[in-house]
This record gives structure tokens, sequence and C-alpha cells, in this order.
């Protein structure tokens, strides 16, 4: 009884993944696609807006800004050697704007706003392939509208992300690769693992960003996220060294899921278990007669 009851399930399950996702459209009720499609996609450009806009409001000014009240103008790169003002307070605004992003839409939906961490959740099931597209575009959009704000309110330029000359591209992909990795990583095991219930786990994520924005400093890696670097470069029109913060990134979130997958993720789930277990699995469907052989041999007798 159980096993019938088991198989009709296990019908029902593959029939609905056998759907296309024309014929799933057209089955869903107009409340299913708002709050599965519409909703998650708007948070995705809210979220990605206010990160790009804060992240551009903050970045040092590229023309001097003159202060009536206390009679003093501000040069470009007045405060460069300043590490307070060029390292740490950008490190911080990003740490806290992650996390009280996260924190703010983490009720709604599993919030991302970071074109690799969707990518990351894609490849482990999180993410349906379907609305992967759709949400890369909804954070490219708003970041493209948070630093089109920026640069409207400022007047100046809104904080694009450039690697100076003299500097080592190679050292900076490879910061972005560990820094976005480990980020990713700390994503993943706040959202895969069902059982996870440290409240502290969108402060952690957000840590991660400031870690890796101090531990970049030196060789000029401070992204982590290739939507955020978007935004800004399509609204001053320069691109160059923009492949940087899509590769690093990519290759980080690439590399750390399947760390995370392989050997941490939870029981039943880790692919350094799923994967040999299903090809042992097949290899016993085409050679039935060797693992009889074999577990036969394996028997035990008693003396």
């Amino acid at each position: 009884m159980e096993n019938n009851v088991t198989s009709k399930d296990e019908g029902k399950k593959n029939k609905k993944c056998n759907k296309s996702l024309l014929q799933r459209y057209r089955e869903a009720t107009y409340e299913e696609i708002f709050n599965k499609v519409l909703v998650p996609i708007l948070c995705e450009f809210c979220a990605t807006l206010l990160h790009t806009f804060y992240g551009s409001m903050i970045s040092p000014p590229t023309s001097p800004i003159v202060h009536a009240s206390i009679n003093r103008t501000i040069l470009p790169g007045e405060n460069a050697a300043d590490y307070v003002v060029s390292a740490l307070m950008p490190a911080l605004q990003a740490g806290f704007a992650v996390w009280m992003i996260i924190v703010v839409f983490i009720k709604i939906t599993v919030i991302q706003f970071n074109p690799v961490m969707s990518f990351s959740f894609m490849l482990v099931g999180l993410l349906s392939p379907y609305m992967f597209i759709p949400y890369v575009i909804a954070q490219l959009f708003g970041s493209a509208t948070g630093a089109w704000i920026a640069q409207s309110i400022k007047g100046d330029e809104p904080g694009p992300f450039r690697i100076a000359e003299g500097l080592n591209v190679g050292a900076v992909v490879g910061a972005e690769v560990m820094s976005t990795g480990v980020m990713v990583f700390f994503g993943l095991a706040m959202t895969f693992d069902k059982k996870y219930d440290q409240a502290t786990g969108p402060m952690a994520i957000g840590f991660t960003i400031f870690q890796g924005i101090l531990a970049g400093r030196w060789v000029g890696s401070s992204c982590f996220n290739p939507s955020r670097a978007f935004g800004p470069s399509l609204v001053i029109g320069d691109w160059k060294h923009h492949w940087v913060w899509w590769v690093g990134p990519g290759a980080g979130s690439l590399i750390f899921t399947i760390v995370y997958m392989t050997f941490f993720a939870p029981e039943g789930k880790a692919w350094g278990v799923r994967i040999p277990n299903k090809f042992l699995k097949e290899k016993r469907k085409e050679h039935p007669t060797e693992v009889t052989t074999m577990s036969n041999n394996h028997t035990s007798h008693p003396v």
C-alpha cells in the first residue's frame, strides 16, 4: 500500500517536471505568477538599486567640491592616502548595506542582488533556470537606475570601479575569486541547509564583504558583484577592465559552489556522495550478475 502511494507521488512529481514552461504558465493562477515571478524579480531590482545607490553616493569625488559653510574645497584624490576614508569607510558601508538589504527582503524572497550569487543558486537548484536571466536583467537594470539617481544627486560620477594604472590585473582577478567565493560559500551555507538557524547569517555575509574589501585594498579589488560595477560603467560609458568584475566573481562563484556542494552540503545532498552513488546504481543496472556475485561473496556466514 505504502509503495503504491509512493509510486503515485513520484509519478505526479515526474509529470509536473516534464511539463513545459508554457504549460506551467497557462496552468498557473495570476496570484502564483505575481508572488513567485513578479515579486522576486522586483525585489532583485529594488535591492540592487539600493546597493548601487548607496555605494555610488559614498564614492570619492572626481571634481572639486566647494563647502561654503566651512569655506573649504575638497579636491579629487585628497583623501586617497587616508586609510579610514579610502578603505575602512567603503568597506563598512558595503558590508552594512548588504546586511541591511538581506534583512529587509529575507521574509519576501531569497534575495541575491548579484548575478554570480544567482548563478550559484541556479547550479544547486535554489533558483529555477527559467528565472536566472530575468533575475540578472533586473539586477543590471536596478544597478543602472541606482547609479543614474546617484549621479543626478551628486552631480558627479557614480563611483565606477576602476583599476589604476600599474596595478596587476591578475592579482585583482585572484582577489575577486577568493573574496566572492567566500561570500557565495556563506550564502549557500545560510540558504541551502534548511536546518540553518543562525539569525546572524545576513550579518556574516555582510562582514564577508567588509573583510573582502579590506583584503583587496592594496591590489585594487573591491567589487565582488558584476551588477554593482555594471550600473556606473553604463552611466558614464567607461568599460575599461569591466570584464574583470565578471570573470573574477564568476570563477569564484563556480569554484566555491563546487567545493561547498561536494564536501559541505547537508547529508544526502552532497555531490561527493550523490554522484558516486548514482554511478554505482547505473553500474548495477548494466552488470547485475557482477553485483550479485560480489554481494554473495561478501555475505557473512555463521561459523
